[in-house]
């Protein structure tokens, strides 16, 4: 993968991780207050549209480097536990929020708890990736 590449990558899914997680924290740390009960905060669409930008293009990116990084660098053994969690996280984090789109009732409410924890819990398997661990 090409520095430039690599580069693109970490700050697509960086932007994805925290426009994520900045709507769970809009969302239920900072709901507008009316008359009629909570409304939803004002910079949740925002956040929402960029998360969902950022999806699209991490989903085509996750197509590249599950045809390209992973046969290439499948013979690195040291990275071979986190490549494969990851690639099943981020499977799970896709089905996920496609079901939030055309899922309604409990099985919404389901994938939105998935999908939410797993996403949140996600900058673990990035960096546990990322990190070259030390050799003894």
């Amino acid at each position: 993968m090409s520095a430039s590449l690599r580069r693109l990558t970490y700050w697509l899914f960086a932007l994805l991780w925290v426009s994520g997680c900045a709507w769970l924290v809009a969302h239920y740390l900072f709901p507008q207050q009316s008359s009629f009960g909570a409304l939803p905060n004002p910079w949740e669409p925002v956040l929402m549209r960029i998360h969902g930008w950022c999806a699209v293009a991490a989903v085509f990116l996750l197509g590249w480097l599950s045809s390209q990084h992973i046969v290439e660098r499948w013979s690195l053994y040291w990275r071979r536990p986190s490549g494969p969690v990851l690639a099943v996280l981020a499977g799970l984090l896709v089905i996920s929020g496609y079901a939030l789109y055309y899922t309604t009732d409990q099985l919404h409410d389901g994938a939105a708890l998935v999908h939410e924890v797993l996403g949140a819990m996600a900058i673990a398997g990035g960096v546990s990736h990322w990190i070259k661990p030390r050799r003894t």
